[in-house]
């Protein structure tokens, strides 16, 4: 089983360096662990009120690990957004925002893993299409009233 502690142990370890480098105070490293774990056991069915004490079924527990890498890459996407890249003048730039970039880059891979283990994130469908029929015959004049040929 794997509870809150747990979850939020493995956030610290996963995403510390991540956390370090993009300069988060430990604030918003701790809203964005807090998120992704209640959003996680949201959608593993938890009830709003359980999710102080919920703990994850060892079933589940790849399901539940995969789900707070995807919440917690989406935390942390939000909050590189706001960043923007500074450029002066002479050869000196400075790409704040290739971080956003690269959070992204591992937000897709995210999502595709939690795709893998059939759980559906976000407002994309993987559905392009579906194929059906449509009867239209009550637009011939004639056969409206059931007549033939």
């Amino acid at each position: 089983m794997m509870d809150r502690t747990a979850a939020l142990s493995f956030l610290q370890q996963e995403y510390r360096e991540l956390a370090i480098e993009a300069k988060f105070t430990p604030e918003q490293t701790a809203d964005a662990y807090s998120t992704a774990i209640d959003m996680s056991l949201r959608h593993l069915g938890v009830a709003e009120q359980d999710l102080p004490t919920a703990s994850v079924a060892q079933a589940d527990t790849l399901k539940f690990i995969a789900l707070l890498n995807y919440y917690a890459l989406k935390r942390f996407s939000r909050l590189l957004a706001i960043r923007f890249d500074v450029e002066l003048p002479g050869p000196v730039k400075a790409s704040r925002s290739q971080a956003f970039d690269r959070v992204q880059m591992l937000l897709k891979d995210a999502e595709a893993e939690l795709a893998g283990l059939d759980i559906q994130v976000g407002g994309q469908t993987t559905q392009g299409f579906q194929l059906g029929r449509l009867q239209l015959d009550f637009l011939e004049p004639g056969l409206a009233s059931g007549s033939e040929f």
